[in-house]
């Protein structure tokens, strides 16, 4: 029906023209007819009608047009009209706009605005997508949405260098491009990015596509912060895309914001290893009956489960009391394994948190710490024999004692590797497998594993 005759044409814009409101209100059949005809109009011939109207009447038009149409037809008015009507209109409404035009025509009607104008309406284009899945999601703090910065300046793939520059230049003194710049297609999807370097080594008439690179590292916007900040540091990024699950550009994650995330880990981190839980304010932020709370129910159920080790001992009395040279040398013998244990944790722990130890080479992990175990067990094992037999030249009781230090080393260091691995594989916090807990469990295994292997010994 776009064909029709000029004069046809003529004579239908004539009638709605003549008809105008009747055809806005739409309130009667030949109103009604007359739209129908009019939005069939090719959109060159439709925006020369808006032209001719007032600025009011444009936009009533305009808002009240098929979506699918309304770009169309905007396309084509003047730029100093389409200027007058961007401003005038919402900002949803003008985004709408924005969202179904080509990167080209939007830069030519860009010409038409300030400065102020043009940084204002870009960064409405660029973020109404982000805004859409955003408001959707309920992001976890903890996650790469929580911390991405989502108000960041993309250049579209389909516009030329020059016209990139340009834009550029005019919207941002403040934006801080961390060495690239992220490119999207009209539909805001990520396609990748361009150095700064492109810009200057490339044509001008080059599109921004032929100089596109493929990220390194894209991130889903749900992916854990602690995960992203350690994949960041291993490709060593000053900043990284974020991206939903449909692929749209939602943000960057900076490598400040990831330092800030490693800091704040490694607080929790040590944290934890001293059983004080997860701790989100500073010292002196943190109420005072908090920390009282926090720190007593630790301590009250390792006091609990300490207790374990006076059965133990009981139950050994008579062994204990006919050899009291052991109860000497019980410190040495706990303290030491209690301190070989946290070695190993600290180091699987570290690992596990910096993604060099995981789920596919935990095996390794295990027989590396058990060879070093049995090594420093053997070690420990030949001073302390000398330690018990030149001080207190008890022969058995040095072979006792040196057996059950060199035992207790071994379990303590395999329990310090053990458990970081145990609890990352069923979802828990690694670092809650260090000390206090992991030095309480080894004083109710060390002082088992002494009274019985002095037992067998020493009868």
């Amino acid at each position: 029906m776009r064909s029709e005759p000029i004069n046809s044409i003529k004579e239908i814009l004539l009638q709605i023209e003549n008809n105008l409101d009747t055809v806005i209100q739409g309130q009667t059949t030949q109103a009604i007819e007359l739209w129908q005809t009019f939005i069939k109009q090719h959109p060159a011939d439709i925006a020369s009608f808006l032209e001719q109207l007032n600025e009011e009447n444009q936009i009533i038009l305009l808002k009240k047009l098929p979506k699918v149409l309304t770009s169309e037809v905007f396309e084509k008015l003047s730029g100093e009209i389409q200027a007058k009507i961007l401003l005038s209109v919402e900002k949803e409404f003008a985004s709408e706009i924005l969202q179904e035009m080509n990167a080209s025509s939007i830069t030519d009607l860009f010409d038409e605005l300030s400065d102020d104008q043009v940084k204002e309406y870009l960064r409405l284009l660029q973020k109404e997508h982000r805004k859409q899945v955003i408001s959707l999601l309920n992001f976890d703090p903890k996650s790469a949405g929580g911390i991405m910065d989502s108000d960041i300046f993309t250049l579209p793939e389909d516009i030329t260098i020059k016209q990139g520059v340009a834009l550029m230049q005019r919207i941002s003194t403040e934006q801080e491009y961390l060495g690239r710049i992220y490119v999207t297609d009209k539909n805001n999807k990520l396609k990748g990015f361009i150095k700064i370097e492109d810009l200057v080594l490339n044509k001008p008439q080059t599109l921004i596509a032929e100089i596109t690179h493929t990220n390194e590292l894209v991130i889903n916007v749900l992916e854990d912060q602690e995960v992203v900040a350690n994949q960041m540091n291993h490709y060593e990024l000053l900043s990284a895309p974020v991206i939903d699950n449909q692929g749209t550009f939602l943000g960057i994650i900076t490598a400040d914001e990831s330092m800030n995330v490693i800091q704040e880990e490694a607080s929790e981190d040590v944290y934890k290893m001293s059983g004080l839980g997860s701790v989100e304010q500073t010292y002196f932020q943190t109420p005072f009956w908090q920390l009282i709370r926090q720190r007593s129910f630790w301590l009250i159920t390792l006091l609990i489960l300490q207790s374990l080790s006076s059965f133990v001992l009981s139950s050994y009395s008579k062994l204990i009391a006919e050899n009291a040279i052991l109860v000497l040398f019980l410190n040495m013998l706990i303290g030491t394994g209690g301190n070989a244990g946290n070695q190993s944790g600290a180091l699987v722990i570290r690992g596990l948190s910096t993604g060099e130890i995981h789920r596919k080479n935990g095996l390794k992990v295990l027989w590396r710490e058990f060879k070093a175990a049995l090594i420093i067990g053997f070690f420990l094992a030949i001073i302390g024999f000398q330690r018990v037999y030149f001080t207190k030249h008890n022969l058995y009781a040095a072979i006792a004692i040196s057996i059950s230090l060199s035992a207790i080393v071994v379990v303590s260091m395999m329990l310090g590797t053990l458990l970081p691995l145990f609890f990352e594989r069923i979802n828990i916090d690694p670092a809650h497998s260090a000390a206090p807990f992991l030095a309480t469990l080894m004083d109710i295994i060390g002082i088992f594993l002494y009274c019985f292997i002095s037992s067998r010994i020493l009868g």
